[in-house]
């Protein structure tokens, strides 16, 4: 029972760091990953973006909306099959990962928070 009230404070420590990380950079954690996945500037369709990011296509297309919305990334029809979409970042959502990789992410302060004794 005790490895049950460990996990709550795992799930504590990452809201408050989520929290923390969407004030500082106004997204998500889960939107990060999505441009750092297209930082490399090489268009990707959906499920590509999903395998980079481990979740499910019902759960990135959410994602995707939200940075869409957010104009750091644009959607544009697939060349050869035009059921396809493609992804690319745009001119916003390249400043945006430039000044996310400028900034130095600290765990410190996460990794103290577990408060977690093996």
């Amino acid at each position: 029972m005790e490895s049950i009230c460990e996990i709550k404070e795992i799930y504590k420590s990452l809201y408050l760091f989520e929290k923390k990380f969407l004030e500082n950079n106004e997204i998500t954690i889960n939107e990060a990953l999505v441009l750092c996945c297209l930082k490399d500037e090489q268009p990707k369709t959906a499920g590509e973006i999903c395998e980079y990011i481990g979740l499910s296509h019902s759960r990135i297309s959410r994602i995707i909306n939200s940075v869409e919305e957010k104009q750091l990334i644009y959607r544009k029809l697939g060349v050869e099959d035009k059921r396809q979409m493609i992804f690319e970042l745009t001119a916003k959502g390249k400043k945006k990962v430039t000044i996310m990789l400028k900034n130095k992410i600290s765990f410190e302060d996460f990794l103290k928070s577990l408060k977690i004794e093996n």
